[in-house]
């Protein structure tokens, strides 16, 4: 029996292993199932000892064995965020670079609940756990931290691009100009002034991402995915498909708070399961 603890720390720091074993005995299996994005998230430990993980635990005070050691107690903090964490139905998976420092969190979206999961920069099998309770502030905290800039010219069209040869184009950034990049980019689209704002954007980016989205159907995790570089002067989502025998992507100039108000949508909106039950 796992039971929880009133006792109670600012910070809760666990690594993979401590996670997935945590989350097992809690007995979420739809959380820790073959196909679920969190489990595909934490590294994966391979012929773990687990005697070794729960020990671990005990020592650190995040499982405490009573009487006859059928009984566990967890810190209440723990609990409550693996709890609200199975309870999800939408979640995002998002990692990013700003300057030389790279970034990657795990959303689970219960109402308005939140519970991030970010990784540590200094060691990748170890991460922070964080409950937030305002969904809004969640998405302005990850716009924020992302550099999407305020101010970005909004009468550029969206670019249709073949996913294929644009990502051929991204690997070789760091051998093109811009004149190149440009060139490469004509050969895709004839849109010349957004041919030219996407280079120096490509060229000059501050910050750019890869977002996934993911909703619980009841069945298993249906996923979406975006992508955006942002510059001091603009702010390209980059959308495509998921299939790999579809070769298109939508290149799109998007304000900050267009992006904010799209991530606010789509962690309020319904998963298919709960429209199914209305």
């Amino acid at each position: 029996m796992l039971i929880a603890d009133a006792s109670q720390s600012e910070v809760v720091t666990l690594q993979s292993k401590e996670l997935i074993y945590l989350t097992d005995l809690l007995g979420v299996n739809r959380l820790m199932g073959k196909e679920d994005p969190f489990r595909e998230f934490l590294l994966k430990e391979l012929d773990e000892d687990w005697e070794t993980v729960r020990d671990s635990l005990i020592q650190k005070g995040y499982l405490t064995p009573q009487g006859n050691e059928e009984r566990l107690t967890v810190p209440m903090q723990v609990m409550s965020r693996l709890a609200a964490a199975s309870l999800a139905e939408k979640a995002c998976w998002v990692k990013y670079r700003t300057g030389t420092e790279t970034y990657e969190q795990f959303l689970h979206i219960a109402n308005e609940c939140v519970v991030k999961v970010e990784r540590s920069k200094d060691c990748l099998a170890l991460h922070q756990l964080d409950e937030i309770s305002e969904v809004r502030s969640v998405c302005g905290s990850i716009v924020g931290e992302m550099m999407w800039n305020a101010q970005c010219p909004g009468e550029l069209p969206a670019l249709m691009l073949s996913r294929r040869q644009f990502e051929e184009i991204v690997r070789k950034l760091d051998y093109l100009d811009i004149e190149d990049v440009m060139v490469e980019l004509l050969k895709i689209t004839d849109d010349q002034e957004g041919v030219i704002s996407l280079a120096k954007c490509l060229k000059t980016h501050v910050a750019q991402g890869d977002i996934r989205f993911f909703s619980w159907n009841g069945d298993g995790w249906e996923s979406q995915h975006a992508q955006f570089m942002n510059n001091h002067t603009i702010n390209w989502l980059f959308r495509s498909s998921t299939k790999a025998e579809e070769d298109w992507l939508i290149a799109t100039p998007t304000q900050k708070d267009q992006f904010q108000e799209m991530l606010l949508h789509w962690f309020r909106k319904p998963s298919e399961q709960a429209e199914g039950k209305q």
